[in-house]
């Protein structure tokens, strides 16, 4: 009988956090945004998760014995948290997608 996605995504983070538990626990953090968090968002907040993302993005494909479905869950996750501070800080702030494109990772 198949496993049912959530529980076999629960069990690839749990292998990842028994494996490395400072990279797994940035991967468990990339869930969704809730309203509190975005009205508190800054650029450097936007910043932060841009090169949390951007990492994870790299260091995602070197993940051994993870079906390739959580790692790009994991991946679009965190670039969707991104997105959504970026999103909030253009309507609410009212920056402009070309000010916020001009911060940078290092």
């Amino acid at each position: 009988m198949p496993m049912p996605r959530s529980l076999r995504k629960w069990v690839c983070l749990m292998l990842l956090a028994a494996a490395e538990p400072s990279w797994a626990q940035d991967l468990v953090e990339c869930k969704r945004i809730d309203q509190e968090q975005l009205a508190a968002a800054t650029t450097e907040t936007l910043l932060f998760l841009r090169c949390r993302a951007r990492r994870i993005s790299y260091e995602a494909p070197r993940l051994k014995g993870v079906p390739q479905r959580v790692k790009d869950d994991l991946m679009f996750a965190c670039l969707d948290q991104a997105d959504a501070v970026e999103h909030q800080l253009r309507v609410r702030h009212g920056y402009t997608r070309e000010t916020l494109a001009r911060e940078r990772c290092e």
